[in-house]
Order: structure tokens, then C-alpha cells, then sequence
């Protein structure tokens, strides 16, 4: 759930269209006071909160709600001199986008800061018949625990959350198994994705999970 926080009639018509139709369900306010007044005010996913409000502009909002939640907020402004995004960016922001603006960079944007918070934050990733729980570093299939050596884990963790993005094998290499790979080449993670596919019940002819990219390195494929 996005919250919007625009006094703009005309702009929070489009915000809410825009989101709408990628797919995204959205709660709209005119104003700060409108937006505590509701019950559910730190339940969004993510804040997109205009600067210029009538009642309490848009970093007096950010502080608000800083006390209850810490999900993602954008500042979605005609405010744009360097001096107003530091103060954003300062206060606790994730991301400034100035008006007017491309309706395409406009979704990237959000989808890359809720990815990042999804990355950060969370403690239990599904898909499907598989979860992941970054506590305890065990995944289960079909609520049964897989035995998984640590770095098995690390490597399907660092896959799951960039699910649906093509990565290397050197990103691969150099993101799990980090300055400690001394000697280490990527066929060591060849032989650790098929591991963990065998592990897992996966088949890399028909994968559920993870899938080969030839000549370049592998892709999550599974969504929530």
C-alpha cells in the first residue's frame, strides 16, 4: 500500500492513476492532518509526500511519522535546489523526485526504493513453496527444514533478493563470498548452485527457482 500525501487535486488524481495502473493500491491525502487522523497512518509500504502542504509541509510530515514507521519515504516536490533535497535527504528520506517528472523514471524510482527497503529489512522472504528466514539461516521446502552449509544459504539469500535480476558470476562471487575467496574461482559457484538446486528440488532444465543465464551467470526467477 502507497500512501500520497499531495494537496494538488490534479496531481494526486495522476499520482494515484499512475500507481494505480502499475498495479500498486494507494490511499490519497490532501493534507498532513488528513493523513493522522487516519487509524492506519504508519501502515504503508511507502510514503510519497509532497513539501508545500497547507497545514504541515512535507519534512514536519517525515518527522511525524519517523516515530512509528520506517518504511521508505519520497519527496515528490517542486521544491529542487540542492539545499532542500539535503535537508530531505537529511531528515530521513529515501529519495527526492522533483516536479514535473517522467511517469517512467517516476515508477522506477519507487520500485527501486521499495527494493532496497525489501532487501534491508526483510526477515522471512516466500516463494511459493520456499522460504527463506534470515534469523535462523534455514529454508524450508514445503515447511521442511533444508540442510543448507552457510554459505548455500548466503548464496540463496543474495540470489532471492535480487529476484528477477541477471547476475554474474563475479557479482555473485565477490557479494557472498566477499574478501574471503582467496584461491576461489567461479566454478565454485556453479558447483554451489547445484547443490542447492538438488537441495531445494529444483531443476535447472525446468527451473522453479533459479535459472542458468548462459555464458554470463544466473537469475532468481521466483516472485512473491
Amino acid at each position: 500500500m502507497i500512501y500520497i500525501v499531495e494537496d494538488d487535486k490534479n496531481i494526486r488524481e495522476l499520482i494515484i492513476a499512475t500507481l494505480e495502473a502499475a498495479g500498486h493500491k494507494v490511499k490519497a491525502f490532501d493534507r498532513g492532518n488528513t493523513l493522522f487522523s487516519n487509524g492506519d497512518f504508519a501502515k504503508a509500504d511507502l510514503y510519497l509526500l509532497d513539501i508545500m502542504l497547507p497545514d504541515m509541509d512535507g519534512y514536519k510530515i517525515l518527522e511525524k511519522l519517523r516515530k512509528s514507521t520506517d518504511a521508505p519515504v519520497i519527496f515528490l516536490t517542486a521544491k529542487s535546489t540542492e539545499i532542500d533535497k539535503v535537508k530531505g535527504l537529511h531528515l530521513g528520506a529515501d529519495d527526492y523526485i522533483t516536479k514535473p517528472f517522467s511517469v517512467l523514471e517516476f515508477l522506477a524510482r519507487i520500485k527501486a526504493v521499495m527494493r532496497r527497503f525489501e532487501k534491508v529489512n526483510a526477515k522471512v522472504m516466500e516463494f511459493g513453496n520456499l522460504r527463506i528466514d534470515s534469523d535462523s539461516k534455514t529454508a524450508f521446502v514445503s515447511d521442511k527444514p533444508v540442510k543448507l552449509t552457510y554459505k548455500e544459504f548466503e548464496l540463496l539469500s543474495y540470489l532471492a533478493q535480487n529476484r528477477n535480476r541477471v547476475l554474474s558470476r563475479e557479482q555473485i562471487l565477490s557479494a557472498v563470498w566477499g574478501f574471503d575467496f582467496d584461491g576461489v574461482t567461479t566454478r565454485t559457484v556453479d558447483i554451489h548452485i547445484k547443490t542447492l538446486r538438488q537441495k531445494l528440488g529444483d531443476d535447472a532444465e525446468k527451473p522453479l527457482f533459479i535459472e542458468t543465464v548462459r555464458g554470463y551467470g544466473y537469475k532468481f526467477i521466483h516472485d512473491f
